[in-house]
């Protein structure tokens, strides 16, 4: 009786014509293995589209559309006792459901980076994190802000303006601090000053002071 489902573990994930497709072998038969067969998605366009394939070992529902064979497809993945679901580490009661409240939704990957929704009450977060967990950048609601942290170096480029605009902006640096342009102007509407717990030294072809 057709259409039929079947459980499978993928095989193969390198497809040779590159449409993202991948083998399967039965579970039970792990020598029967299909010929290269879709995996459905949920978004899927010329060019554009979710792209993530199953890793090869990963278990997988397979639906067979003909008496053949012929016609099959990867339903999706399904996580098992040898495969169990990710964990955040972020928001341990919410990890795996314990608290029954279902509020996280995330997207892990294989090295541990991870895109994170949580919807804890009163801890909602919007959360991209790097593999290691110490580079990251939080959208953080209950404390109305955005953080981001990191232990390597931070980049900013612009080929155009960069601009920053805040009520209120604060820069320190544990070693040094470094302007450097063509032109370099600072203005205040009220009060400038400036202080040195050493040296402060000021040099130029003309110095004016008004």
């Amino acid at each position: 009786m057709f259409p039929f489902f079947y459980l499978g573990r993928v095989t193969d994930n390198a497809d040779p014509e590159s449409l993202g497709r991948v083998r399967v072998s039965r579970m039970g038969d792990e020598e029967g293995v299909t010929d290269w067969i879709p995996v459905l998605t949920p978004f899927a366009g010329n060019g554009t589209g979710l792209f993530m394939l199953p890793e090869a070992g990963d278990q997988v529902l397979v639906l067979v559309l003909d008496s053949c064979g012929a016609r099959r497809l990867v339903m999706g993945g399904l996580w098992s006792e040898d495969a169990k679901p990710p964990e955040t580490a972020e928001n341990s009661a919410a990890d795996l459901n314990k608290d029954g409240k279902n509020c996280l939704r995330f997207i892990k990957s294989r090295s541990g980076g991870m895109f994170i929704l949580d919807d804890t009450e009163g801890a909602e977060k919007i959360q991209v994190i790097a593999p290691g967990g110490a580079s990251r950048l939080e959208f953080l609601v209950a404390d109305k802000k955005i953080s981001l942290l990191t232990d390597q170096d931070l980049s900013i480029c612009a080929e155009g303006s960069l601009i920053m605009q805040a009520g209120e902006i604060q820069v320190e640096s544990e070693k040094g601090i470094h302007l450097r342009g063509e032109e370099v102007f600072v203005s205040a509407k009220n009060e400038m000053s400036f202080a040195a717990e050493k040296d402060l030294t000021i040099k130029g072809s003309s110095i004016a002071l008004n």
